[in-house]
């Protein structure tokens, strides 16, 4: 009797979210889980301090229990095997995507499927010019839209602290292709070895994976980018815990909001125009970008997954500045800013993600500059 097949999949950047979907694939499939470490010394540290485990704390389940799973394998450069990747999740930080992606693209090639998973916008363009520029060897690329409310606390554990699901699709290597038509869909989820994994009933319940067009997960890319780049920011700036600052937020969403859809609407001009252009045709999927996106409805939509469902979260960029480490705010409102240099819009228009970016900078700059020469509060 022929054993059943097992998917291999590798986890490129084992932070929050890469752990959270470590987790529940190894508790959901029967897929075998394989870390990438960017060096021996991570790996060797990795197995020193876990044992070989990968283990989440699920903060919204009663009792907030702690999962814990063994991976049979990890690697890294020095002792990958060498053969070719299949499929390929990458978690790590925007900025790092390129460094991390560098020592495994000899084994990347036109049949990997790799799927992002990360916060920010920006990566597409950067893979495009700078990583697969060969036209004709270019993986199978997806992006996933997580909104699940991870972070890690001082004993380094990491918590799964708000359930708000994933949206994963087809990234299109040109503008040309931005525009879907739902047979897309229906030949990855019957064909790609990937999405069929992701799309597995159990796990896709779970984890709240929702397969989509390019443009309805741009539509929730867009949507989680707003979140992200008022609660990132602005927690950091604070120093605070999401739900901490919901009574009193409203105005500077409002500021970051308004100003970022004036932006989006310019870059993305083909998303928001797509109801007027495609409505009633079915073979695409009904899609009305202008009736959620707007500045008082996301005000009160990151407000509520923000600071209502994610509570007791820590956004990735307040912990990154605890942590003294960098942050992503050149992919979050740093991004909008670039784009309005690139449109030729009037620099005025993104003041406030200029301004907003800036603070971030600082607050990072004064948690490590604090490191080193004291908290001068305390003298």
């Amino acid at each position: 009797m022929t054993a059943p097949h097992r998917s291999t999949i590798h986890i490129l950047g084992l932070g929050a979210m890469g752990t959270v979907l470590a987790v529940d694939l190894l508790r959901f499939t029967n897929a075998l889980v394989v870390p990438l470490f960017r060096s021996q010394e991570r790996l060797a540290q990795f197995q020193k301090t876990n044992g070989n485990n990968i283990s989440i704390r699920k903060l919204y389940l009663e009792g907030s229990p702690i999962f814990s799973y063994p991976v049979e394998k990890c690697e890294c450069p020095e002792t990958f095997s060498k053969k070719p990747i299949d499929n390929l999740v990458v978690t790590t930080k925007t900025y790092q995507t390129k460094e991390a992606l560098a020592p495994y693209l000899p084994y990347i090639n036109k049949n990997t499927n790799l799927i992002l998973i990360q916060n920010g916008l920006g990566v597409l363009e950067l893979l495009r010019e700078e990583i697969f520029t060969d036209s004709k060897n270019r993986p199978h690329l997806f992006q996933g839209v997580i909104s699940h409310g991870v972070y890690q606390d001082k004993a380094g554990v990491f918590n799964h602290a708000g359930w708000a699901g994933m949206k994963i699709a087809k990234l299109p290597w040109t503008e040309e292709e931005m525009i879907q038509k739902k047979s897309v869909v229906e030949d990855d989820a019957a064909n790609n070895s990937l999405v069929k994994l992701l799309t597995e009933p159990k796990f896709a319940k779970e984890f709240g994976i929702e397969h989509s067009t390019y443009q309805e997960m741009l539509f929730g890319q867009l949507f989680k980018f707003l979140v992200n780049a008022c609660m990132n920011p602005v927690t950091a700036i604070l120093d605070c815990v999401n739900g901490e600052m919901k009574a009193s937020c409203g105005p500077v969403f409002t500021s970051i909001i308004d100003e970022c859809l004036q932006i989006l609407r310019v870059a993305y001009r083909p998303l928001f125009q797509y109801h007027e252009k495609y409505s009633g045709n079915e073979e695409y999927p009904e899609m009305d970008v202008n009736a959620v996106l707007t500045t008082d409805n996301m005000v009160s939509e990151v407000t509520r997954i923000g600071c209502d469902i994610n509570s007791r979260n820590s956004s990735s960029m307040r912990q990154d500045t605890l942590f003294l480490r960098d942050i992503e705010i050149e992919y979050i409102n740093g991004y909008v800013v670039k784009l309005a240099d690139n449109l030729n819009l009037d620099p005025n228009c993104c003041k406030v993600n200029k301004t907003i970016g800036e603070l971030a900078t600082m607050r990072l700059a004064l948690n490590r500059s604090r490191s080193i020469n004291g908290d001068w509060r305390k003298d």
